[in-house]
C-alpha cells in the first residue's frame, strides 16, 4: 500500500481517536449535522484526497466536491463528488446526518438512494461518522423496502482497522474513483438471488433512471388518454396525443421547478384543495404561464372552460404518483440530457383512437425502423466540441452572438441541448478570465464566482440556436428541453429578479427558433399539384428563408446561412417513401441515386444551408461511403467540402439493439484547398476513447478513388494488381438478402411441415464453410400470411432466390462462410442468396474464390467500415458486390482448365464437409478434417497462381 493510503489511515485514526473521546456528547443532540460536518466528514474524505473545503481547488468553475451549504434543504444532497474535468456526471453522493440520529431509517436511506439512483451513480453513502453507510443506488427506490439498499455498513471504530479502512478508502479516495473503482465495484455487485426475490428483500429490478421513467411516462400517457376520452368521447387520435403530451410536459415541468427550488410551492402534491384537482392544475398553469412563459404554458384547448378534462379519478392518480410526496424521481438531479433521451422514445409513440377504445401505438416509421435509435450523450459531446467548440474557440460573446447553429432534424433536441450547454460553458469561463466585462455585460456573482443571468441565457438561445422538426410533439419536447437546461441553475431569487427586473417573463419565446416543418420539401412541391388539406399538413414543406428570415438574408449573400448544422438525421430507405416524393427528391437533391437512404439529403440539404466555412457534425450510417447508392454524395460532399474528421465508431454499441453501423464525420465547406487537404481518422473501439490522436490521409486519395469511395485503408499496391484482372462479383452475380420476418416471424417461422408451403429454413448460424447443418425448421412461404392493412411487414422474396442453385453467404462471421446449395433450401435475411448471371462462371468456383485467403485478405483490407465489435465482419451486399473474382476467357484453355479444377476441389470440399458432418469416430473426424484441410491448402494454391501472386505476396496474405 501507499504512502497515500499510510497518510491518510493515520489521519483518519486520529479522527477516531477525537471522536472517541467526547463520544457522549457527539453522540448528544446537542450536537448537530453542521458541526459534524466541519469536525468529522470533511476531514475524512480530505484524508481520502479530496478538496472538499477547497484549500487548492479555488475556482469555482473547477471544484471537485461540491458541498450544500444549508442543512435545511432536503432536496439537494449534502456532497456530491466529480472528476475532473467532467463536473457534470457525478461519481457520487454522500448524504450526511447528525451522529445522535439512527441511520437505519427508511426516510433516510429512501433520501440518499434516489439522489445515486436518479443520477446514474451506482453508490452512495450515508453517513454521520459515526457509521458509515455504503447503499446499492442501483434499484429504483421504494420506501417500503428501501431498507434493503444497505450493501455495506461500518461503525467509526473499524475505521482503524487497516484491513476494513482499506475497503473504504480504494473505493472512495480520490485516487482510486479516478481509477474507476466505483464502475469497477458495482459491476461485481451480484443481482439479488431468487430466493431473495421472492421473500420480498428486493421488490424492484435493476433498472436505469432513463428506462423507468420512460416506462411511468408511457403508462401514464395511456392512463391519461383513457381518462380524457372517458370524459369526451369525439376527442380525435391527434387532439387525445397532443392533450396528453402538453398535460404530461406540463407535470414534469412544475415538478423540475420544485425539486431545483425555484419555486418554493409544491403544487402537485396540494392539487385537489378545490374540490376538482383538474381545474387546480389548469389554475397552476395559467398562474406560471403569467412568469415563465414557453410553448409548456401556452394557452391550450386544454385550458378551455369547454374542454371537461380528464376523468378526475385517474387523473388524481397520476399527480399522486408524480408529486413529490410519493415520487422516486428527482428532477434535481436527473441530467437535463437523460430527459432528452427518454423523451426521444417517448416521441416513439402516438395515441390511437376509436369510438370505443384508446391505444398507444409505435408511429409507422419508427416500427419500419425497429425502434427509436437516441444519440448517446458522448457521441452528441464530440460532435458539440468539434463544430461548435471550433467556432467559438476565441471569440468574445459579442462575436458569438452572431452565430448560427441548427439542427435541421432535431427531435428531442439532444443535440441543440449540448450546443447550448457547450456554449453557457465558454461564457461562464470568458467572465471567469474578464471578470471586468462580467458586471456590464450583466452577470451576477454567486459563491464567489460570475454566472450568467437569466436574461444572457435567454439571448444565448434567441441568437445561436435553432431547430426544425416535422413533428409538432417533437419541437414542443426540444422547446421544453431548452428551457429546463435554461432554469437548470436557477433559484427562486434570480427567477424572481429577472421579473422584478425586466418585466419580462422568464422563458423566451422560443417559436421562431425551434420550428415545425419539412426539412426537405420546400413549398415548391405545391406548384402545379392539387394535394388536399390533410396531404399538405402530413407534407408539412417549409422554406428556411421564410421560417428564419434572420439566418437567410434575402440575396443569398455570403452572411447568409448556419455557421454550424449538427445533428442524427433520420435513417428512412427510399422504398418507404410515396413515388411523388420521390420524384421530388429526384429532381431536388443530386444525392438522390438508386436506393438511397434519407439522410444523404440530409447531408446534401446541410450544406446548402451552411455559410462558406461553416461546419457540418453529423453521425449517419456508414453504408453510403462505399455503396454504389452513395457515389453522387461523396462526389457532392469532396466538390463541396474539406473533410476534416471521420471517426468510425462501428464498434461501440452506439445505437442499442440496431444493425447500423456508424461514422462519424465532420466536414468544412469550402471552396479552397479540397484536393490539399488532410483528413483526420480514427476508429474508437472504446466510449472513453475520444481523444485527439488520429491518423492523416489525405482528400485527394478519395477524389482519385474511381468510385469516390471514403476508404481508410492501407491498400498495398499489388492488390491493384489484382483488380485490374478481375471482374466485380455483382457484375456477374445476384447478390440477394433472403426473407425478412418483419413482424410476423411467429407466423412464418414453424418447428414442422404444415402444409405444402413449408419450406426448410436455414439461418445465418446454420451455416458454416463449405457446409451447414439444418435446425428443423421450417418458413410458411405463403405472401397471404402478412396483413398489410394491420400494420404487419415482412419480405419473403422471389422463390427463384431459393429454387435454382445458389450460394448462401452468411451476413455476420469472422471469415467468408458459404455453401452451395442446389437442394432448395429457402433462407432467412442473416444470409445472403448468390446466383450467377447467364455466363459461363461456376457457382462452385466463385465459392472457392470466396474461402480463399486471398479474398478473405482483401475484404479485410478493403472495408474498414465492415468491421463491427467482437472481430466479426458483415458481408453485405454493398461490400461483396465489389469483390474481384478472377477474369476466366473460356475461349482459352488453360484459363477454361484453372476453372474447372477450382471447381473440381471445391466439389471434394463439399464431399469431405459432408462426411466429416455425419462422422462418428474419432477415427473417421480426424481423417475428414485432415482431408478438408489439405483441400483448403491445394484451392489456396491454386487461387494464389489464379491472381499470379508473388511468395512475398503470398507471406503477407498469410500473415507471415
Amino acid at each position: 500500500m501507499g504512502t497515500n493510503f499510510e497518510k491518510a489511515f493515520e489521519d483518519v485514526k486520529a479522527l477516531v481517536e477525537t471522536f472517541r473521546s467526547k463520544e457522549s456528547y457527539y453522540l448528544s443532540n446537542e450536537y448537530q449535522e453542521a458541526e459534524a460536518r466541519i469536525d468529522f466528514i470533511n476531514k475524512f474524505f480530505i484524508a481520502l484526497g479530496w478538496d472538499v473545503n477547497h484549500d487548492t481547488q479555488k475556482d469555482p468553475y473547477r471544484q471537485e466536491v461540491k458541498v450544500e451549504k444549508t442543512q435545511s434543504n432536503q432536496k439537494r444532497p449534502d456532497y456530491t463528488f466529480f472528476l475532473d474535468p467532467n463536473y457534470k456526471d457525478p461519481m457520487f453522493f454522500i448524504e450526511a446526518k447528525k451522529p445522535a440520529k439512527n441511520l437505519k431509517d427508511k426516510n433516510y436511506y429512501f433520501q440518499t438512494i434516489k439522489y445515486g439512483w436518479n443520477a446514474g451513480t451506482p453508490l452512495a453513502i450515508l453517513t454521520d461518522f459515526e457509521e458509515f453507510h455504503i447503499l446499492d443506488c442501483r434499484y429504483k427506490p421504494n420506501i417500503n423496502y428501501v431498507l434493503n439498499g444497505s450493501h455495506q455498513y461500518y461503525h467509526y471504530s473499524q475505521y482503524t482497522d487497516n484491513e476494513i479502512f482499506a475497503k473504504i478508502y480504494y473505493l472512495f479516495s480520490r485516487e482510486a474513483v479516478l481509477d474507476n473503482s466505483v464502475e469497477r465495484y458495482a459491476k461485481d455487485l451480484k443481482k439479488p438471488s431468487g430466493k431473495a426475490v421472492q421473500r420480498g428483500l428486493f421488490k424492484e429490478n435493476i433498472k436505469p433512471i432513463d428506462d423507468d421513467f420512460l416506462e411511468f411516462i408511457d403508462g401514464t400517457r395511456e392512463t391519461l388518454a383513457r381518462a380524457f376520452k372517458k370524459n369526451d368521447t369525439h376527442l380525435n387520435s391527434e387532439e387525445l396525443t397532443e392533450a396528453v403530451q402538453r398535460t404530461i410536459d406540463r407535470l414534469v415541468f412544475i415538478r423540475f421547478l420544485e425539486d431545483k427550488l425555484i419555486e418554493q410551492e409544491n403544487y402537485i402534491s396540494e392539487l385537489g384543495g378545490s374540490g376538482n384537482i383538474w381545474k387546480d392544475f389548469i389554475s397552476v398553469c395559467r398562474k406560471l404561464d403569467a412568469k415563465y412563459n414557453g410553448i409548456v404554458f401556452k394557452k391550450h384547448f386544454i385550458d378551455e372552460q369547454d374542454f371537461s378534462g380528464p376523468e378526475l379519478k385517474g387523473f388524481s392518480q397520476i399527480c399522486d404518483d408524480i408529486s413529490h410526496l410519493n415520487s422516486p424521481y428527482d428532477f434535481n438531479v436527473i441530467p437535463i440530457h437523460i430527459l432528452g433521451s427518454i423523451y426521444e422514445r417517448f416521441l416513439g409513440k402516438v395515441v390511437h383512437a376509436t369510438e370505443k377504445r384508446v391505444t398507444v401505438e409505435e408511429k409507422p416509421e419508427v416500427r419500419k425502423a425497429g425502434g427509436v435509435y437516441y444519440t448517446p450523450k458522448y457521441i452528441v459531446d464530440y460532435i458539440v466540441k468539434n463544430t461548435v467548440g471550433e467556432l467559438i474557440k476565441g471569440k468574445t460573446p459579442a462575436e458569438i452572438s452572431k452565430l448560427r447553429i441548427a439542427d435541421i432534424a432535431c427531435g428531442s433536441g439532444s443535440f441543440l441541448i449540448g450546443a447550448f450547454d457547450c456554449l453557457l460553458d465558454y461564457h461562464n469561463t470568458y467572465y471567469r478570465d474578464n471578470p471586468d466585462k462580467a458586471v456590464k455585460d450583466g452577470c451576477y456573482e454567486k459563491e464567489g464566482r460570475w454566472v450568467l443571468s437569466i436574461r444572457q441565457k435567454q439571448n444565448i438561445l434567441l441568437n445561436n440556436i435553432y431547430g426544425v422538426d416535422i413533428d409538432t410533439q417533437a419541437v414542443e419536447v426540444t422547446q421544453l428541453s431548452l428551457a429546463l437546461k435554461m432554469l437548470e441553475d436557477e433559484t427562486t431569487a434570480t427567477a424572481n429578479d429577472m421579473q422584478v427586473l425586466f418585466h419580462e417573463k422568464i422563458i423566451p419565446n422560443l417559436s421562431g427558433n425551434i420550428v415545425c416543418g419539412n426539412s426537405l420539401i420546400g413549398t415548391d412541391i405545391l406548384s402545379g399539384s392539387l394535394f388536399s388539406g390533410e396531404e399538405e399538413r402530413k407534407l408539412n414543406p417549409m422554406d428556411f428563408e421564410t421560417a428564419f428570415p434572420a439566418v437567410f438574408k434575402s440575396g443569398g449573400d455570403s452572411a447568409s446561412g448556419f455557421d454550424c448544422v449538427i445533428g442524427n438525421p433520420p435513417y428512412v430507405r427510399n422504398r418507404e417513401l410515396d413515388n411523388y416524393i420521390k420524384e421530388y427528391f429526384n429532381k431536388k437533391y443530386q444525392s438522390a441515386m438508386g436506393q438511397y437512404d434519407l439522410y444523404q439529403l440530409f447531408y446534401e440539404k446541410s450544406i446548402n444551408l451552411l455559410k462558406n466555412n461553416g461546419l457540418l457534425g453529423y453521425i449517419t450510417s456508414n453504408k453510403w461511403t462505399i455503396a454504389s447508392y452513395g457515389f453522387k454524395l461523396r462526389e457532392f460532399i469532396l466538390m463541396k467540402c474539406r473533410v476534416l474528421k471521420i471517426v468510425d465508431v462501428s464498434t461501440i454499441d452506439v445505437f442499442k439493439d440496431a444493425s447500423t453501423y456508424p461514422y462519424v464525420l465532420i466536414l468544412e465547406k469550402s471552396k479552397n484547398n479540397l484536393s490539399s487537404n488532410i483528413i483526420h481518422f480514427k476508429k474508437i473501439s472504446d466510449k472513453n476513447d475520444f481523444n485527439d490522436k488520429y491518423s492523416d490521409l489525405e482528400q485527394k486519395i478519395f477524389e482519385n478513388d474511381r468510385n469516390k469511395n471514403f476508404v481508410i485503408k492501407d491498400k498495398p499496391l499489388w492488390l491493384e494488381k489484382i483488380d485490374s484482372i478481375s471482374i466485380k462479383l455483382g457484375d456477374i452475380c445476384s447478390i440477394k438478402e433472403t426473407i425478412h420476418t418483419g413482424n410476423v416471424r411467429e407466423k412464418l417461422i414453424v418447428n414442422e411441415e404444415i402444409d405444402s408451403s413449408c419450406k426448410k429454413l436455414l439461418f445465418g448460424k446454420d451455416v458454416h464453410r463449405y457446409g451447414f447443418s439444418w435446425s428443423g425448421k421450417y418458413v410458411r412461404y405463403d405472401k397471404t400470411l402478412i396483413k398489410k392493412e394491420k400494420g404487419e411487414y415482412g419480405n419473403i422474396c422471389e422463390p427463384k432466390y431459393f429454387e435454382e442453385p445458389k450460394i448462401l453467404l452468411r451476413d455476420i462471421s469472422k471469415i467468408p462462410e458459404a455453401v452451395y446449395d442446389e437442394d432448395s433450401y429457402y433462407s432467412v435475411n442473416t444470409l445472403y442468396s448468390i446466383q450467377t448471371f447467364a455466363n459461363k462462371y461456376s457457382l462452385k468456383y466463385i465459392l472457392g474464390l470466396l474461402h480463399s485467403n486471398i479474398l478473405k485478405y482483401y475484404f479485410k483490407v478493403n472495408f474498414e467500415e465492415a468491421h463491427v465489435s467482437g472481430g466479426f465482419l458483415r458481408f453485405k451486399k454493398i461490400y461483396t458486390s465489389q469483390l474481384p473474382i478472377r477474369i476466366i476467357d473460356f475461349n482459352y484453355f488453360s484459363d477454361k482448365q484453372i476453372h474447372d479444377k477450382l471447381v473440381s476441389l471445391v466439389d471434394q470440399m463439399l464431399a469431405a464437409q459432408k462426411e466429416l458432418h455425419h462422422a462418428k469416430t474419432d477415427k473417421d473426424k480426424s481423417y475428414y478434417e485432415r482431408r478438408c484441410k489439405e483441400l483448403d491448402n491445394q484451392i489456396d494454391r491454386l487461387v494464389y497462381e489464379l491472381y499470379g501472386l508473388t511468395e512475398e505476396e503470398i507471406k503477407i496474405v498469410e500473415g507471415k
